[in-house]
């Protein structure tokens, strides 16, 4: 085995693990903070603020899901060896120009699925 392979591979395995951990640590971030501001009791928080909190959790919502759609879109591979092969550099390029334009969708309307979320959660406002 080449010393170029086992290289690669374990760029790869590297990449595909933080590329997990990022993921891991966007959801966390987004459960904990909507458990928090599910948990408060109505009005024991600013209204506004509290309706702040809802509508940035439901954008990171919607960036993850976003971005989880075009992991995978991208993770199907029909010419892997194209006639310029793809190195780990140009993968973790990707997978980062993959979450800026997620967060940036989701924070400009993106597929709705955030407006959706922050009017279901806002309800108990009525």
């Amino acid at each position: 085995m080449e010393i170029s392979n086992i290289l690669s591979s374990t760029m790869d395995s590297h990449a595909a693990m933080m590329q997990a951990r990022s993921a891991d640590t966007e959801f966390n971030e987004f459960q904990s903070l909507l458990e928090r501001v599910m948990s408060s009791p109505a009005g024991a928080i600013d209204e506004a603020h509290e309706r702040a909190q809802i509508r940035q959790a439901a954008e990171m919502f919607e960036s993850y899901f976003l971005n989880m759609m075009f992991r995978n879109m991208r993770s199907v591979n029909f010419d892997e060896e194209g006639f310029i092969p793809r190195g780990n550099a140009e993968k973790i390029f990707t997978e980062m120009l993959d979450e800026v334009i997620s967060d940036k969708a989701a924070s400009h309307g993106g597929l709705g699925l955030a407006d959706m979320l922050y009017a279901q959660m806002t309800q108990r406002f009525r």
